[in-house]
């Protein structure tokens, strides 16, 4: 079995975003109302996608807060911040793995200020960029804030990071290891051929978890990115082994795509 390890393989990833025109950032979507002394349930509602974190500001005033609630579109809850924001702190959230498309956040919160004071919400859109600009406020709201330009396809180079490529030189499945995940956060991966049409039987994912499956890849055209879903909410990346060959070539390169 031929083994290739290749490290710091995410030290690459955050060196190509930093760069690129999609690098995670936080944008203002708006804000709440906080009233005095009195807790006050509000409800920030106007998302037009999946985000990887939020920010939370209090502005005029320090804001004590009992509960901020995340609802996602799943159906389940999240309580991402309890105590208090402290005037102009921001406080960034990490939304859970699998379940960052957020329906509405409540707010039961309260301002010692007579004057009350407000929340700012910000999102870390990150790897969901393309997903706003599909949303059907996107020309008449969101594109006024994010400025981004054109929509992105899926099929544009830009929206995948290359892992790394590995030479596959007869027509044998030979396994082969990338390390140096690190854990990272990925919800889909992409195989390409450079050079030759390959087949891939077996690609194994591992997880943080220790748990692994194995993705229905199978085979690969010359030229043309396979998008592969990673299964349920396992995101947290590991390891992979992937065994492929060539197709009517003796050798065939592979190269390994994270979706940003």
């Amino acid at each position: 079995m031929k083994q290739l390890r290749i490290f710091a393989l995410f030290a690459a990833i955050g060196a190509a975003t930093s760069t690129s025109a999609f690098a995670d950032q936080y944008v203002r979507l708006g804000s709440v109302d906080v009233g005095f002394r009195t807790d006050r349930d509000t409800a920030w509602t106007r998302f037009g996608g999946g985000m990887e974190g939020l920010r939370l500001v209090a502005d005029r005033s320090d804001i004590r807060c009992r509960s901020i609630v995340a609802h996602f579109g799943d159906g389940t809850q999240q309580n991402v911040f309890s105590g208090q924001l402290e005037d102009n702190r921001p406080i960034e959230v990490d939304l859970r793995g699998g379940t960052r498309r957020v329906r509405d956040i409540s707010f039961t919160c309260r301002s010692d200020e007579r004057a009350g004071g407000k929340i700012y919400i910000a999102a870390n859109v990150g790897r969901y960029r393309s997903e706003w600009q599909r949303s059907p406020d996107w020309m008449q709201f969101w594109a006024r804030l994010f400025n981004w330009g054109p929509v992105v396809s899926e099929n544009d180079p830009n929206y995948w990071v290359s892992l790394g490529r590995q030479r596959f030189n007869d027509r044998h499945d030979r396994d082969s290891t990338v390390a140096g995940w690190g854990g990272r956060s990925v919800d889909r991966l992409g195989f390409k051929a450079l050079d030759a049409d390959a087949m891939c039987p077996r690609v194994r994912v591992t997880y943080g978890n220790r748990t692994s499956s194995v993705l229905p890849v199978g085979e690969l055209q010359q030229g043309r990115v396979k998008r592969v879903d990673l299964p349920g909410d396992q995101r947290n990346v590991t390891g992979i082994v992937l065994a492929c060959h060539a197709i009517n070539r003796n050798a065939v390169t592979v190269e390994i795509l994270a979706r940003k």
